[in-house]
Parts: C-alpha cells; structure tokens; sequence
C-alpha cells in the first residue's frame, strides 16, 4: 500500500468586473497521475498548500498575491462553493489533494507573475483572464476537467447555498 502525503490546498475561482475567470498555465512533467500520466501542459485555478499556522482565507489571499500579484486589499472573498480530493504524484512523492473551491472577487485586471515562489517560476507559465466561452470552447486542458461543467453558475452569481463536492480526479478526454 502507498502512503500518501495529504496536502490540503484552497483554490480561488478569482473573477474581474467583465466575468472572466483568471487561470494559470503550467508545464510541469514532474506532476502525473498516480501511474505516471502527464498530459502536458495545463491551466488550473489559483491557489496552492495551505502552511501550518495559517487559516483558509490568509492562504488564499497569499497564494493570489504569489500568483498574480493582486494585493489582498484588492480582494473580495466570497463563499466555498465547491470540495474535492484526488491523488496525484507531486515532484516525485504520493500525494492526496484535499482542495476546497473559494469564489474570490477584484476589480484589478492587472496580473503579475513576479511574486512566484521559487518551486512556481519554472513551472508557471502564464495568467490569462478568460470569458466563459473561452473556458467552455478552450482546446487545451483545464483542471479540474469537471470546471466546465459548473463555472457558469459562479459566474453567474448563482452560488450553491451548500459547498458540494465535484470529481478532481477526472481526466481529460484528450491529450496535447
């Protein structure tokens, strides 16, 4: 039997005034599926690891300044709305994802990659906001894969009065 490292992580689903959703893209051949799969490279929500000592809204303000830039002031935290866990290898280790899905709300655009961390610069390789039909007619991958199934409510501002639990593990259809 594999041990697995738990990691608990808070995603933000980070939207601007025009509706559009800001994902990241990375490349990194080091993430694959527990037999060894990478898919190539893809664009996931911001939001990473919450650290000892800090609660789920300090680790998500955090990780959206590492990741964009945008400073917390600028931030308008708003319900979880979604939960999932999946396994995956991490830089070589086992490791079971425990995310939880936080609507976020800004009215800055501006996006920087200059705060990564030093484990993000080689991997992170860009920040785009994208419209809802540019998340539903996007031709490369997007995780989780079920996003597209269920951003249109958050986007639309119809948030579940209850958070409910979506499938992290589900693959892409395709690969790159």
């Amino acid at each position: 039997m594999v041990v697995m490292k738990i990691r608990n992580s808070v995603k933000v689903l980070l939207l601007n005034d025009n509706k559009e959703l800001l994902l990241m893209c990375i490349d990194d051949p080091k993430t694959t599926t527990v037999d060894g799969k990478y898919h190539g490279r893809f664009w996931i929500t911001i939001g990473g690891e919450i650290e000892n000592n800090e609660t789920i809204e300090q680790a998500l303000l955090r990780e959206i300044y590492e990741e964009t830039g945008i400073k917390k002031e600028k931030i308008e935290v708003g319900p979880v709305v979604w939960f999932g866990e999946l396994d995956l290898i991490l830089s070589g280790i086992p490791t079971r994802i425990k995310q939880i899905f936080i609507v976020g709300k800004t009215k800055q655009n501006k996006i920087s990659l200059e705060n990564l961390t030093e484990e993000e610069k080689p991997i992170v390789k860009n920040l785009k906001w994208f419209s809802l039909d540019e998340i539903m007619n996007c031709s490369e991958i997007i995780y989780p894969v079920v996003l597209k199934d269920h951003i249109q409510d958050i986007i639309q501002e119809k948030h579940p009065k209850e958070s409910f639990e979506i499938n992290l593990a589900k693959e892409p259809e395709r690969i790159n």
